[in-house]
């Protein structure tokens, strides 16, 4: 017969002796036999989503029914209090484990957001087709260093959450960089021109940048092409227009830790673009104009991470047990998936001096209202 317990997660949750809105769980002993535990709905997702770990651990450990019955009181009266701790260490009113959820969640949602605008940083030429590259042989190859805003409001409160203090001194906004080389080849027979790009960044070889985000930290690597097609080909003060398609790859991670929490996010993006610009040669200043659709599909798994008894500089056995067991999370998990489109606009001014080219340009996204920016500098003929 199943028998009920008021488990000290609930109490542990509400921060009181009694759980309200409370929601039933069960999960079962290492004897076989099952229990059902009365959680707070603000707490259920987590503990729901970690049931075969919880279970696993009471296996592991050997906790059968006898044990949890013998020492749920003791159970509780240790939770409750470490619970109390965890608040004011962290200073949080609310779940903190809630708030690291949340806010975990919420950064995916921002880098749903973030990644493909900065994909599209890459690779922008002022010239809306640079020519064929029989005859002319006509060509471009250097570097181009971009930036795309960044919310990480949401990483720092589940940082906050977590007790990474250091995380409150990390702007709110932060420029995500794009340092790319690029190569670019007019098309062979056909006004087309052929373009690839790839990037790798670390942070923590980025020196000033990696004091200023400190102790937030991320690593991506990306890859892309486009092609371009040239309705009209342009000439001496005459406009070119190109009409275009591409494809970017994105992946990394996100990391905000200390020693003893560990906030953690991997993402990969998949990017289909479509464009159109049009440009026209003005002696050597080379302004432009565009506009351009992604369909992004991105994913993001997060993990959270925490040591709690030293966090809070509790060495009680019992409170090891309970966080060995699952019922006082010190590890959890989640993610999102989703495909999205982003309007946007982009445009910026080129310098061409003989084989030296220089291009600046901006972007706007209406969807994710995020600017963007970028510079190249290329050898080109």
């Amino acid at each position: 017969m199943k028998t009920k317990i008021m488990l000290a997660v609930c109490a542990a949750i509400a921060a009181g002796s009694s759980c309200l809105y409370a929601k039933s769980v069960t999960v079962t002993a290492s004897d076989g036999k099952p229990f059902t535990i009365d959680i707070p709905d603000a707490f259920s997702s987590i503990i729901e989503s970690r049931i075969p770990e919880i279970e696993k651990a009471l296996k592991e450990n050997k906790v059968d029914s006898v044990t949890l019955e013998d020492n749920v009181l003791k159970y509780q009266d240790v939770i409750n209090s470490a619970y109390d701790e965890i608040k004011d260490l962290t200073g949080f009113t609310g779940d903190p484990f809630a708030t690291v959820e949340d806010g975990l969640n919420d950064f995916c949602d921002d880098l749903h957001d973030s990644i493909p605008n900065s994909q599209v940083q890459q690779n922008v030429y002022a010239e809306a087709w640079i020519g064929k590259l029989f005859p002319g042989f006509h060509f471009g190859a250097g570097v181009n260093a971009g930036v795309s805003a960044m919310d990480v409001t949401a990483l720092k409160d589940a940082a906050l959450a977590l007790g990474i203090e250091e995380a409150g001194d990390v702007p709110d906004t932060l420029a995500f960089p794009t340092i790319t080389a690029d190569v670019r080849l007019g098309g062979i027979i056909l006004p087309f021109d052929i373009g690839v790009t790839a990037m790798s960044v670390d942070s923590s070889k980025l020196g000033s940048i990696e004091d200023k985000i400190d102790p937030v930290a991320f690593d991506f690597f990306a890859v892309g092409a486009d092609i371009r097609y040239a309705i009209f080909e342009g000439g001496f003060l005459r406009p070119k227009w190109s009409v275009g398609a591409g494809f970017y790859y994105t992946k990394g991670g996100v990391d905000v830790k200390d020693d003893n929490a560990e906030a953690s996010l991997d993402f990969q993006s998949k990017t289909f673009m479509i464009s159109t610009q049009a440009s026209i040669k003005l002696l050597c200043l080379v302004p432009f104009i565009g506009a351009r659709g992604l369909v992004s599909k991105t994913s993001v798994d997060w993990e959270a991470k925490a040591d709690w008894a030293e966090l809070i500089e509790n060495d009680d056995p019992t409170l090891r047990d309970i966080l060995s067991y699952g019922f006082l999370p010190s590890s959890f998990s989640g993610g999102s998936s989703g495909v999205s489109f982003y309007p946007q606009v982009y445009g910026g001014i080129g310098l061409d001096l003989l084989f030296l080219n220089i291009t600046a340009s901006a972007s706007y996204d209406f969807v994710s209202k995020l600017p963007g920016a970028a510079v190249s500098v290329r050898i080109a003929w």
